[in-house]
């Protein structure tokens, strides 16, 4: 009997972040590995990535990491984990084009030969256990889900996944493979269950096509479509109406270039040259149609730039209309409604599809619910949500037969001890887990204090002091010099402005004082503190505000200023 552990470093009860370990005795297989978008309060911060502490400690037991698709929730940490980890890396061709892509663009080296390439169906033994691929209907082609068969039965990591049994194409699922799976025992089903709580089937609140046909043979407008550079299932539906109508296509995005430019895209919808412009020629054009992309917030700040009239090439006119055909993902909601007012200002017409138009392509409660029945686990584990979702998962798999008893809700860094008879027991160890902030090309450099200091910043500004005294006198040989950025509007003739002033002379002139009696006791840093401290309570007391107060206080050789008297 093997001893068979889950956690979760990220993704649980909150949005993003994703990042799965099953443990088999001394073995670790992770599943996803992504990162979260911060809230616009947290300043200056690109994206929030898991800390991989409890991975780099254990880096030798990792057998390898899976990906179900290459989206910022899923595989958007993986240039962060390579650089701490060598470690295999399995996922499908079109996604391990894309990583690798990104990667240069982080700068990670000596890392391509980490990325191996798997197919649906594909097994990949590991000693006494093996990893069995299945496809499921996704956002993007060929999205994995995973089967783990231990000598204890099968645990399933499920992915991303919609129950669509229509959909024959490289987003299709293979049921009976899924039942094939099944009916080898199985004893956890790991479901997504961020959308848990929508009634019903995601199929078909999934599909544009109705929202942008009308638009598409409308010849007299170009055609602007915005959408995250993972909604893979848009681009196909997009293409396919476009080349219907005859009209050529723009790219606007780097990662969706080498999508459109894969054997995928290439085969399934029969592109050629002549039916991909430059933006150039998109500009020139009368009916063109430009596809414009981008992960989480990007998307949104290429919108901005180009209707702000910023962009190089792309300029938006009455000429446009512009269909934001992605709903706002979590953490970007006010970026969205922000973009939306910019884009207004233009003459374009403007079509925003929200997420009562457009379901994202993730499990339903229905389709959480058809899951389970297929494959008749043992246990239900819930993750990649919020708790309020995991309550909604729960029901649907109570629903699809799973015992109570057998459902378990964890949070990060709570350990999962898995029984043979499916039996769920939260251990009493602990992994520990933690936000690490991405800053730039800065990973885990930015802390709390920094972040307050640019809260500080943001809403109480800064008071930059200098001033310059003799070094062998201590006495003051320059003017006190006070810059303000963000507190008031300072003028000479202002009071607290000569109050401050005579603060600093008076601190200065003690100090200068007390050396004559004790000379080793001169300190700048103590001057400095002080000033900064009774500056800070001046101006709180005059304006209620406490700006950051930086001192520079230079001590110069004055003789060095006066040229030596000619004879």
């Amino acid at each position: 009997m093997a001893e068979i552990k889950f956690m979760a470093l990220g993704g649980q009860d909150e949005r993003g972040k994703n990042t799965f370990i099953v443990s088999v005795d001394e073995d670790l297989f992770v599943f996803d590995v992504g990162i979260k978008f911060p809230e616009r309060s947290i300043l200056g911060i690109d994206v929030v990535i898991p800390s991989f502490d409890f991975l780099k400690a254990n880096s030798k037991k990792i057998k390898g990491i899976f990906l179900s698709n290459p989206s910022s929730n899923n595989a958007g940490a993986i240039s962060y984990i390579l650089r701490e980890i060598d470690a295999p890396v399995y996922c499908n061709e079109l996604t391990t084009t894309i990583l690798k892509y990104r990667n240069l663009k982080y700068r990670i080296k000596n890392r391509e030969n980490n990325f191996k390439i798997v197919r649906d169906k594909e097994i990949i033994e590991f000693g006494k256990n093996k990893v069995e691929f299945f496809r499921t209907t996704s956002s993007f082609p060929e999205t994995f889900g995973f089967a783990l068969h231990t000598e204890d039965g099968v645990i399933v990591y499920a992915g991303d996944y919609i129950m669509d049994g229509s959909e024959q194409s490289w987003f299709s699922t293979d049921m009976n493979h899924l039942s094939k799976i099944a009916e080898k025992g199985v004893l956890a089903l790991i479901s997504d269950s961020e959308y848990a709580s929508r009634v019903g089937y995601t199929v078909p609140n999934h599909r544009i096509e109705k929202f942008i046909t009308a638009p598409m043979k409308d010849m007299k407008h170009r055609l602007v479509l915005g959408m995250f550079e993972e909604d893979v299932f848009k681009l196909f539906e997009i293409i396919k109406q476009a080349k219907e109508q005859g009209r050529k296509m723009a790219i606007y995005g780097k990662t969706l270039v080498k999508v459109v430019e894969s054997k995928i895209i290439q085969e399934s919808l029969g592109i050629n040259k002549n039916d991909i412009i430059s933006l150039n020629d998109y500009m020139k054009s009368d009916d063109g149609i430009l596809i414009l992309t981008g992960a989480g917030d990007l998307l949104y700040s290429r919108l901005a730039k180009i209707a702000t009239g910023n962009d190089d090439v792309i300029e938006f006119s009455e000429k446009d209309t512009i269909i934001l055909a992605t709903p706002p993902a979590a953490g970007v909601e006010k970026r969205h409604a922000e973009v939306l007012d910019e884009l207004a200002r233009t003459n374009a017409n403007i079509i925003a599809l929200s997420d009562r138009n457009i379901w994202s392509m993730r499990a339903s409660y229905e389709d959480i619910k058809m899951m389970t029945r297929i494959m008749k686990p043992k246990s239900f584990i819930p993750i990649k949500g919020l708790y309020k979702d995991f309550l909604s998962a729960e029901k649907a798999a109570l629903e699809a037969g799973v015992k109570q008893e057998n459902i378990q809700l964890i949070n990060n860094g709570q350990v999962l001890k898995i029984s043979k008879e499916g039996k769920l027991v939260i251990a009493s160890e602990m992994v520990k887990t933690s936000d690490v902030y991405v800053d730039g090309i800065g990973v885990g450099d930015i802390g709390a204090v920094v972040l307050n200091e640019r809260k500080q910043l943001a809403t109480d500004g800064a008071v930059i002091i200098g001033a310059n005294i003799d070094e062998k006198t201590k006495e003051l040989v320059s003017l006190i010099d006070i810059q303000m950025r963000g507190v008031i509007y300072i003028q000479e003739d202002n009071p607290i402005f000569k109050l401050m002033q005579k603060q600093i002379i008076d601190i200065l002139d003690r100090h200068r004082t007390d050396t004559k009696n004790n000379p080793t006791a001169y300190d700048l840093n103590v001057i400095k503190k002080e000033i900064i401290s009774r500056i800070r309570s001046t101006i709180k007391q005059d304006t209620g505000k406490q700006p950051i107060v930086l001192v520079i206080v230079n001590e110069i050789n004055i003789s060095s200023f006066y040229e030596p008297r000619k004879r």
